[in-house]
């Protein structure tokens, strides 16, 4: 998920290209298997019931594993090709009377049938530009869920980020290989206006050569964890509880990308306004 756009050039998920934003998830459908355990063990902890949304669900990377389980999962994502192959995951894993899919953005929950969920997963599918606004989606989102519902947001925090770029300046570069496409990232930060600037570069392989076929260059705003709790609160959810997951620093490789290694978990119940 999230953020969409049309152009001449066709639909755009982020600023990629649908079918390379496919593409990439893909790529990284595995670490789903890194991030479960957490998820699994939160919402068997926490959650009153079964019933869960995933809100930018991508191609089924948390929701399929959750059906796996028993949960009874809704999936709703803006790219229609990631929904087709979450699906088609889905079939494949044996797991499509646990899970369904819904082509649509969480900003507007009317094209789910309606019924309540006993939480929401929101796991780097930001759809918001400001913080403000975040806490409008999440106000919104409330309505959808029942009493005592949780909420589980990863998402970038600027202490996170700062502790890590401190440890590892290396880290202010970034290269992943998925199939035949290499794609290059670098970003800087700007303190005065807690924000990052990134420049992200894609390169197909001919032979043995890569040619250019995508270049992003865009500015992400870094809210602090203090003002996640409270667009939260605003919303009507109290944070019960921040995870820090350990990070090897030998071992960067094993991170798909920095944006999770940048992230905290924020798990939040709704109270109510």
């Amino acid at each position: 998920m999230s953020e969409v756009s049309g152009t001449e050039g066709g639909r755009k998920i982020y600023g990629y290209d649908e079918e390379l934003w496919c593409k990439l998830l893909l790529g990284n459908y595995g670490t789903g298997e890194r991030d479960i355990g957490v998820i699994e063990g939160i919402l068997r902890r926490l959650s009153p019931g079964k019933e869960i949304l995933d809100l930018g669900c991508g191609i089924g990377r948390i929701s399929n594993r959750l059906a796996a389980m028993g949960y009874s999962v809704t999936g709703i994502d803006t790219c229609e090709l990631c929904i087709r192959e979450a699906r088609k995951l889905a079939e494949e894993l044996g797991v499509s009377k646990n899970v369904s899919y819904i082509v649509g953005d969480y900003r507007d929950l009317d094209v789910i049938p309606a019924k309540k969920f006993d939480a929401a997963l929101c796991i780097l599918a930001s759809a918001w530009g400001s913080i403000e606004e975040m806490s409008v989606i999440f106000s919104n989102i409330s309505y959808r869920m029942k009493e005592g519902a949780i909420l589980l947001l990863r998402e970038f925090v600027k202490e996170r980020f700062l502790t890590h770029l401190y440890l590892t300046p290396s880290s202010q570069s970034w290269f992943g290989i998925v199939g035949d496409t290499l794609s290059l990232h670098s970003w800087k930060y700007v303190p005065r206006e807690s924000k990052i600037i990134t420049i992200k570069e894609f390169y197909q392989r001919e032979g043995k050569d890569f040619k250019l076929i995508a270049r992003m260059e865009r500015e992400y705003s870094m809210p602090s964890l203090t003002e996640y709790i409270s667009a939260l609160e605003r919303a009507g959810w109290r944070v019960e509880e921040v995870i820090e997951g350990p990070v090897d620093l030998m071992r960067l490789e094993d991170y798909n990308d920095p944006w999770w290694l940048f992230s905290s978990l924020i798990v939040a119940r709704l109270i109510g306004k």
